[in-house]
């Protein structure tokens, strides 16, 4: 369950002394980017869970939505993943690196200088999550949809104490019921009682 760790990644902490596996197994906690497949995107996402047993991984965000409406996170393999910035607080996972990098002490500020390496790796070379980007946009759209329907809602009251219901159809009394979403069976009287009611 192994994803490969971006290349200019590497190539960067080559640079500065540190080389890094082409590969690694991953890891809950990890920054990835889906490169391949259904979810794939620039911006990066942190792996939430890993089933070892199924031979997934779970992404923060990737998720879908099931007939009656639950939102469930969706399954990923991880050979479509790229890690853009390992997670080194496990003891274990410092192992890979003591195993390349012999000439290096990995004392904790080590390991702070390159988890920052990789954070300013990560906030130059990905895109930021479109989640976010949405945010902004979606309050915009909130505000003008607020200032829209404030104005709808004087129109509707107009409206309702205009109309009258006897001039109309039938037929056009039931597609005005099931616009309000109410029953539409029953005499003319009856259909013009439900509407008035509801008005109300």
């Amino acid at each position: 369950m192994s994803s490969p760790i971006d290349k200019g990644l590497r190539e960067r902490q080559l640079s500065r002394g540190f080389m890094y596996p082409r590969a690694m197994p991953v890891k809950k906690g990890d920054r990835v980017m889906i490169v391949r497949g259904e979810g794939k995107s620039k911006s990066a996402t942190a792996i939430s869970l890993v089933d070892r047993k199924a031979r997934k991984v779970y992404v923060e965000g990737f998720t879908y939505f099931k007939s009656d409406g639950t939102e469930l996170q969706r399954p990923i393999d991880a050979s479509n993943l790229v890690i853009i910035n390992p997670d080194w607080s496990d003891i274990r996972r410092r192992k890979i690196l003591n195993r390349i990098n012999e000439s290096v002490d990995w004392t904790d500020d080590v390991i702070s200088d390159l988890e920052a390496a990789e954070d300013e790796y990560e906030a130059e070379n990905v895109e930021p999550s479109e989640e976010k980007a949405d945010e902004s946009v979606d309050e915009e759209v909130t505000e003008e949809k607020a200032d829209e329907s404030e104005g709808e809602e004087v129109t509707e009251k107009e409206a309702s104490e205009e109309t009258d219901y006897s001039k109309m159809s039938v037929a056009e009394l039931k597609v005005l019921l099931k616009e309000k979403k109410l029953p539409v069976s029953g005499k003319k009287a009856d259909l013009i009682d439900r509407l008035q009611g509801d008005s109300k």
